[in-house]
This record gives structure tokens, sequence and C-alpha cells, in this order.
């Protein structure tokens, strides 16, 4: 009986998308840890995901986004988390609210950088943009995966990480 492997990929004209678990992590970690801890981890993490499957040359671009999203939603997050005032529903709200903000992040950026990286390559600006909003579907994807994931997960994980921190 013969392996069949199933491998979930999307056509684009910019990269070689898949399903990106390392985001769910990333937003978690900033949910728990808080934006700076999260930010660090996070970045860390996608950072050598990228360098040990063949994707060095995005490196710099993953660093930099990843801090600033990561800090961004930090941000956002403390404060609902403030006003939720110990209500978990409340605070479970802006778990939700801060990962769906990382999501739209993601997709803009990845919209922008891939306009630029088209252009770099010596295409037109319609071009670039068409190029890039082809590949879009695929970063939205992943970010519906990883707002699912975190609503999932965010409560029952929150409960052992507060056991053991």
């Amino acid at each position: 009986m013969e392996y069949k492997h199933f491998e979930f990929r999307c056509r684009a004209a910019i990269g070689t998308p898949f399903v990106h678990f390392g985001h769910v992590f990333v937003v978690m970690g900033v949910l728990l840890q808080n934006g700076k801890k999260g930010a660090v981890s996070g970045t860390l993490g996608l950072i050598i995901f990228d360098i040990l499957n063949g994707y060095m040359q995005d490196v710099p671009q993953v660093f930099i986004e990843t801090v600033v999203k990561c800090l961004i939603i930090g941000v956002i997050f403390a404060s609902l988390k403030e006003k939720a005032n110990g209500d978990k529903k409340k605070e479970y709200t802006g778990a939700i609210i801060s990962a769906v903000i990382y999501g739209c992040m993601n997709v803009l950026i990845e919209l922008v950088m891939g306009t630029v990286k088209m252009m770099i390559l010596g295409n037109g600006l319609a071009a670039a943009i068409a190029g890039s909003v082809i590949s879009i579907p695929a970063t939205v994807i992943n970010a519906v995966f990883m707002v699912i994931a975190i609503a999932i997960l965010y409560q029952p994980v929150k409960k052992v990480y507060g056991r053991i921190s």
C-alpha cells in the first residue's frame, strides 16, 4: 500500500504560500507573554523556520514586520485586557480582536511588500499590484486559519500557561 502525502499549496505570483502554523504561535505568544516577550519569541520562531526551510531571503522582511505586528497587537491586547477588568469573556473577545488585527496587518503588509518586490524585479506598478493581489488569497486563508486557531486554543492554552508560569 502506498502512502499518499497531502499538502495544501496555493498558486501565487509571489512566493510559495502554504498554511503556516507559525502565526498561531506568534499571536499566542503575544497574548500570553505580552508584546515584548511575544515579539521576541515569535520573531525568533519565524526566522528560525525561514532559515531551516530555505526562505533565507525573507528573513529581513519577516524580522521587521513580525516585530512591528507583535508590538502593535501587544499594546492593543494589553489595553483590551485592562478594560476587561478580569472578565474572561471580554478578555477572550480582546484576544480574538487582536488576532483579527494581526491577520489584517499581515494581509496589508504582504500586499504592499509583494508589490514592492515585483517592482524591484522590473514590473510596472499596475502589473506589480495585479501580481500581488493574485497572491493575497493565500495570505487571507492563513489569516482566517490563524484567527480560528486562536479562537479555539486561547482559553485552554492560557489555563495551562497560567499553571506553568
